[in-house]
């Protein structure tokens, strides 16, 4: 909310001039073409409700996907220093990508100046075709779709190693280089620590 404060207040001459353009036209000022959408996101005329659904609910699992992928501890391809760069990078490709389908993405980042929207160009901000509740609602189930299809299908638990169910194509020697990779040896002797893991996953078998 306070950054679209911000923006009116620096750029407020040229959204001045651009508002009474609008006006001058007979178009009004709250849609994707108007003077709101500067703040926020409009679906355009040929849209439907349905495909603006499908498209945000897409995107915010995207975006939870990759966040949950990159904060995981036995995840070896992604370090702390690189995660937030990996994150970012996903949520730049999903703006790049569907910005112009009409996306939000972010509650926070949607409602706040949606809410700058409605005080300078009128509640119509958040009555316009009834998106409002897309932009503002879509990306909490979508989160939450986003966190259960991650532990369901792509975590990689390290847990299975003592049941002895963990294996790696490169047998004990890949599956050494992928525990000290993850981080799991830590400061320990990894020969030792691997030998007991190994030791296990062969009783197990």
């Amino acid at each position: 909310m306070m950054a679209g404060l911000f923006v009116m207040g620096m750029y407020w001459e040229q959204i001045k001039v651009f508002k009474e353009a609008t006006l001058a036209a007979h178009q009004p000022l709250v849609s994707a073409a108007g003077p709101a959408g500067i703040l926020v996101s409009f679906p355009g005329p040929s849209q439907s409700l349905g495909y603006l659904f499908m498209i945000e609910f897409f995107v915010d699992s995207f975006i939870g996907v990759v966040i949950w992928t990159a904060i995981d501890p036995t995840n070896p391809f992604v370090s702390p220093t690189t995660a937030p760069m990996i994150i970012g990078l996903a949520y730049g490709a999903m703006v790049w990508g569907f910005a112009p389908a009409t996306i939000a993405t972010n509650l926070a980042r949607d409602l706040g100046c949606r809410i700058v929207a409605a005080m300078f160009f009128g509640g119509e901000a958040f009555a316009y075709r009834s998106y409002c509740w897309i932009a503002i609602l879509v990306n909490i189930p979508a989160t939450l779709f986003a966190t259960a299809f991650y532990e369901l299908f792509l975590r990689d638990s390290l847990a299975k190693i003592g049941t002895g169910k963990a294996t790696h194509r490169d047998g004990e020697e890949g599956l050494q280089q992928y525990l000290t990779k993850a981080g799991i040896l830590g400061k320990m002797n990894s020969d030792i620590v691997v030998s007991e893991h190994v030791e296990v996953a062969k009783t197990a078998l």
